[in-house]
């Protein structure tokens, strides 16, 4: 195999034997099985901003939460259920829980429902298997059939199973925490190399990944959030950089998916390759989104302010100042071309809100 094209994806080891050893350890629970046992509240509220329109807060403890942050989001079954990522700072010890899933019911009778999931990593240690933290900022996530793709900045993609969602035994009380949630906020291990974190009694094992191989030259693309979306009739995974106004320019690639996988296509070479690489566009880009033509990226401008909107496409953006939300992070489609999904991150600020894409 050659050198590296500028921006190519390369696939990892593919971790599905040690997804199913864990399998075997463990409760696979799939999607089904945490939308069954939700343990959080959440609430309908109006959310600031003239793109925005009503959508729900999290429970008191998440809402001002200051070490875990709200990032992603992604939707599936027609936008009944949306998933939330977080990623969890390290304490002065450096130490982290990594990131996780939030599992959201938006249909619930009651108000939105949700259940936390750790995203862990499957290894081999002493003749067993073991769980990692996934430590990523989680900037950005997508979902392509049962697949969730989740943005790693400095190395490309992870990519997860929602079938393999698995249920681990909870934190026993008398332990230094609640049998049902456990109180310390950083993962526990037991005997069966299970994790616990605040809230967490699922974990998520990551499947493979498509790291941006370290001979690629030129300036490496940072994978800060992500998105899928079809464009010229096939689909695509979008990628984008988030970049501060006093750094380089930042940029947006788009790389195109294998319809029977639903995984980044590669070539004959073993490459992903982007179809189209675009050059310049908005600083402080959070989330990206788009459908046949038409493209809608998020931007940041500080904690105190309201975000700004974009819309049209590459090239063509058409900024609406102080449209959304202070913070607004990514964005998802989960009607695409007709309802789009944003979050915002700030503690006290945190919603989930749907984007009016047709007055824009």
């Amino acid at each position: 195999m050659g050198a590296a094209p500028p921006f190519a994806l390369t696939t990892t080891r593919l971790r599905a034997d040690l997804v199913e050893r864990l399998g075997v350890r463990l409760r696979r629970v799939a999607l089904d099985g945490v939308l069954a046992d939700l343990d959080r509240a959440g609430e309908w509220c109006p959310v600031p901003g003239r793109a925005a329109g009503g959508g729900f807060t999290w429970d008191d403890v998440d809402r001002d939460d200051p070490r875990w942050w709200p990032q992603g989001v992604a939707s599936t079954r027609s936008g009944a259920v949306l998933l939330v990522s977080w990623y969890a700072r390290r304490d002065r010890l450096l130490r982290t829980p990594g990131s996780r899933i939030s599992v959201v019911d938006r249909t619930h009778p009651e108000g939105p429902r949700y259940r936390h999931v750790l995203l862990v990593v499957p290894r081999r240690a002493l003749g067993t298997v073991v769980m990692g933290t996934v430590p990523v900022h989680a900037g950005g996530i997508a979902v392509h059939g049962d697949l969730l793709l989740v943005a790693d900045t400095l190395f490309g993609v992870r990519v997860f199973r929602l079938g393999d969602v698995m249920a681990v035994p909870r934190r026993p009380t008398g332990a230094g925490g609640d049998a049902s949630r456990g109180r310390a906020g950083v993962p526990w291990r037991s005997a069966l190399g299970g994790f616990g974190a605040r809230g967490c009694d699922h974990v998520l094992p990551q499947l493979m990944a498509f790291r941006v191989p370290l001979s690629a030259g030129r300036r490496r693309l940072r994978h800060s959030f992500l998105s899928v979306g079809e464009v010229e009739g096939r689909g695509n995974l979008v990628v984008g950089e988030y970049r501060r106004k006093d750094d380089r320019p930042p940029r947006l690639a788009r790389y195109p998916l294998d319809p029977r996988t639903g995984l980044p296509e590669v070539d004959d070479q073993g490459w992903c390759v982007p179809l189209e690489v675009y050059g310049d566009q908005p600083r402080r880009m959070q989330g990206v989104a788009v459908h046949g033509s038409t493209w809608f990226a998020t931007a940041s401008t500080g904690e105190g302010s309201a975000g700004d909107l974009y819309s049209g496409a590459p090239g063509a953006w058409r900024r609406h100042r102080g449209v959304l939300p202070p913070g607004p992070e990514d964005l998802d489609w989960s009607r695409p071309g007709e309802e789009l999904w944003g979050v915002s991150e700030w503690p006290g600020r945190r919603w989930v809100f749907p984007v009016a894409t047709d007055r824009w």
